[in-house]
């Protein structure tokens, strides 16, 4: 749950007494999720009979990219958009974390001019291992191309790859190009042209969605109320979210590319923290209907109720599908503060394990989207009192932390490739960090809370 939510409560004024007393349930609610410490139970042994660790992991800090690939990115060739081709091809391969890009001032004249050539010799010098090029042009009906080539020191002087890309603009066709360079390292294709939704917390509390490298904002509802806790479709094609359009928080659909929303579920008392099924014919979600918050399960399409996931007369919340769908990860206090359970996606009583042992207070977990890496990402509250971002990884039970010292970090969200993590952070607006390489880029400045990264863009 969204730990910012009880400021909308206190904001909420006129409502009828059905709706008074369905948010007072919501913040009650809240408040045992978020304040509930006098009220916890000593922690349970953690598997194989070891006590639970009460602290968090930390971070050791090694010098920045001192073992990334060294990228030369020289300016491109072309006309006046030239500079803003480099501007977003810098931008999107320094967001993934994988390159130490070297200073365009280092180069000299001769290679700055070199065009789409290449003297392998001459770029060793510089401390090159390879250089990324681009030519940029227009198609005779005005569409952007790139001219994109990657050359690799030893690799010879021929480009290792050497694409033309069209888009429907010149960030589009850039990005396509960057894709292609991670692609080319990883043997995975990269995510830029994603994007990312996320619930403003300004004025206007309504849901937005980002490129994930923070380019081409759109406002996605003008409900007028309170949106909160957004969460793309599968295809990408949909959000989910809660409002209080209404006076109750009920769950609302709406196009990822903006219109008219749908109500599919209104059940008196929360129903909230949305999350698809992966074939995006169902979603699980917190509803409190009958009397104490559960998951259930409901139809995308009606929301019509399923079945009821969790029975505990604890608070169950957040919950999160494997990438097969087999298991949900969720928050519950059951065991006196909140900590992130597993259970099977057919819910049941029982059948709930927990699975966090350090930390006092963990929630919002996000699983993986790659099913060969079992891992959870969530919010976690160090010792000091601080959240920050932290991955479990369910194979060894190890805790690993991706954020620390750099003030309040909370909601991650895994890109659809299962390499990055956006997050909210109270230093304003959204991040995203590699947890293997520990390099993190603010791509957004705005006030916003719970993102939700959608799905890989389609190749061209």
């Amino acid at each position: 749950m969204m730990l910012s939510s009880p400021s909308v409560a206190r904001r909420r004024l006129g409502f009828d007494a059905a709706a008074r007393a369905a948010l007072a349930l919501f913040v009650a609610t809240l408040t045992l999720m978020i304040g509930g410490d006098a009220a916890r139970a000593q922690a349970p042994a953690a598997p194989g009979g070891a006590a639970a660790s009460e602290d968090l992991p930390t971070i050791h800090i090694t010098p920045s990219g001192s073992d990334l690939f060294r990228l030369a990115l020289p300016k491109a060739v072309g006309d006046n958009e030239s500079g803003a081709a480099l501007d977003t091809e810098t931008r999107d391969l320094d967001i993934s974390g994988i390159f130490h890009l070297l200073d365009p001032g280092s180069f000299p004249a001769e290679l700055q001019n070199e065009g789409m050539g290449f003297s392998s010799a001459l770029w060793s010098q510089v401390g090159a291992q390879g250089v990324a090029k681009m030519k940029v042009g227009r198609t005779a009906g005005g569409a952007a191309t790139i001219e994109g080539a990657l050359y690799v020191i030893g690799r010879g002087e021929g480009p290792v790859l050497s694409r033309i890309y069209k888009g429907s603009d010149l960030h589009d066709a850039v990005s396509q190009f960057a894709n292609d360079v991670v692609g080319y390292f990883t043997g995975q294709p990269g995510i830029f042209g994603s994007r990312i939704a996320v619930a403003l917390t300004g004025k206007n509390r309504e849901i937005l969605t980002i490129d994930m490298d923070g380019s081409h904002t759109q406002a996605v509802t003008r409900m007028g109320s309170d949106c909160l806790l957004p969460a793309f479709s599968p295809g990408g094609g949909e959000i989910a979210f809660t409002s209080y359009l209404r006076g109750n928080p009920d769950l609302w659909i709406i196009s990822a590319a903006g219109g008219r929303a749908r109500r599919v579920s209104k059940q008196p008392g929360l129903n909230t923290g949305a999350a698809w099924t992966p074939s995006g014919g169902s979603i699980a979600l917190t509803m409190s209907y009958e009397g104490n918050a559960e998951i259930y399960r409901i139809s995308a399409s009606e929301g019509v109720i399923q079945t009821k996931l969790t029975i505990n007369p604890a608070i169950d919340s957040s919950p999160s599908y494997s990438p097969d769908g087999s298991q949900i990860a969720f928050v519950s206090n059951r065991q006196g503060s909140p900590q992130i359970f597993v259970m099977p996606s057919s819910g049941g009583a029982g059948n709930a394990k927990r699975v966090t042992f350090q930390g006092k207070y963990n929630q919002t977990p996000r699983w993986n989207p790659r099913a060969d890496k079992p891992l959870i990402a969530f919010t976690g509250r160090d010792e000091r009192g601080v959240f920050d971002i932290f991955i479990l990884d369910m194979r060894t039970g190890k805790i690993d932390r991706v954020t620390q010292g750099k003030g309040s970090n909370q909601d991650p969200t895994w890109s659809p490739d299962g390499r990055l993590l956006a997050y909210a952070s109270s230093r304003g607006g959204l991040f995203i960090a590699n947890p293997e390489t520990h390099h993190e880029v603010q791509i957004w400045r705005g006030g916003g809370s719970s993102p939700s990264w959608g799905p890989a863009p389609t190749r061209h």
